[in-house]
């Protein structure tokens, strides 16, 4: 998945290029021009083309995002196992359900360990 990996980074940074905004201008435009034509054959390739950036663009936006998301949490859970006094049991929290994200949360405010609740 190595290959996925970089295609998606790639294209997550083309679609946050000034190049990309005038690329979906460019289509929002055509769907416009479209729809005030009343060609429905027009219509149908604007829409096909919008439908096709819009569904390509989320995936690839997603998986960049997950692969951000899980490096910074991975920077996260080492500055906390090297910073003395830190509660270890925050190492990982993400990955445990709302109510005990939730639990931690609370304890957090309190300053107090979520295991002693």
């Amino acid at each position: 998945m190595k290959w996925f990996d970089a295609f998606s980074t790639g294209c997550a940074r083309f679609a946050g290029r000034p190049a990309m905004l005038l690329i979906a201008g460019a289509l929002s435009l055509a769907g416009v021009v479209a729809f005030a034509s009343g060609s429905d054959h027009f219509l149908g390739g604007a829409s096909l083309a919008i439908s096709t950036v819009t569904l390509l663009l989320l995936p690839i936006l997603q998986a960049t995002q997950n692969r951000d998301g899980a490096a910074l949490q991975a920077k996260i859970d080492e500055l906390i196992r090297a910073q003395e006094g830190a509660r270890n049991s925050l190492i990982g929290v993400e990955s445990h359900s709302d109510e005990e994200i939730e639990k931690a949360r609370r304890c957090e405010e309190r300053n107090t360990d979520p295991r002693r609740d």
